[in-house]
């Protein structure tokens, strides 16, 4: 009886070592983790066609960046990790809002306008993308790449 009660305590130890320790990843650790998890799932398992590998994969990518951003939610790394996280599995509205809240933290990041604009074009919302990419070209002093946002917001405006 009593070794059981022992073992049964540092049972209940260990759990607790082990759950303290996940609890004390920093959001930097837990960023590393989604990437790692993101590698995994686009690099390894869907180039082998193991699509219920990956989509844990991505599932497990998911949950470390959010948890990342929940620890600091000033974290927009993570915030552009998770929007390519959704982005790749089709979930085209959630990498848009994802997307959307990067921009709100760190506005003056060009590049994320226009995966905004891409997430939402995939998600049919022409007026949105189209949008994304005039809030960009608002911000944009470059001639050439004034010219080629105006290229792409008539290419958007021009589709059925």
């Amino acid at each position: 009886m009593k070794l059981w009660v022992r073992l049964l305590g540092m049972g209940i130890i260990m759990a607790m070592g082990v759950a303290a320790g996940a609890w004390a990843q920093s959001a930097e650790d837990l960023e590393a983790a989604g990437l790692a998890h993101f590698k995994k799932a686009y690099y390894e398992a869907l180039p082998q066609k193991k699509a219920a590998d990956a989509a844990e994969e991505f599932r497990r990518a998911e949950a470390a960046f959010r948890g990342a951003i929940k620890k600091k939610p000033q974290r927009v790394s993570a915030y552009l990790h998770l929007g390519r996280t959704l982005f790749v599995q089709e979930k085209y509205r959630e990498a848009a809002e994802i997307y959307g809240a990067a921009l709100k933290i760190d506005p003056g990041n060009k590049p994320v306008y226009l995966q905004l604009a891409s997430a939402r074009e995939m998600a049919g919302d022409k007026e949105g993308a189209v949008e994304a990419l005039e809030l960009l070209r608002a911000r944009e002093e470059d001639p050439q790449a004034i010219q080629m946002i105006d290229g792409l917001i008539a290419r958007m405006r021009a589709k059925p």
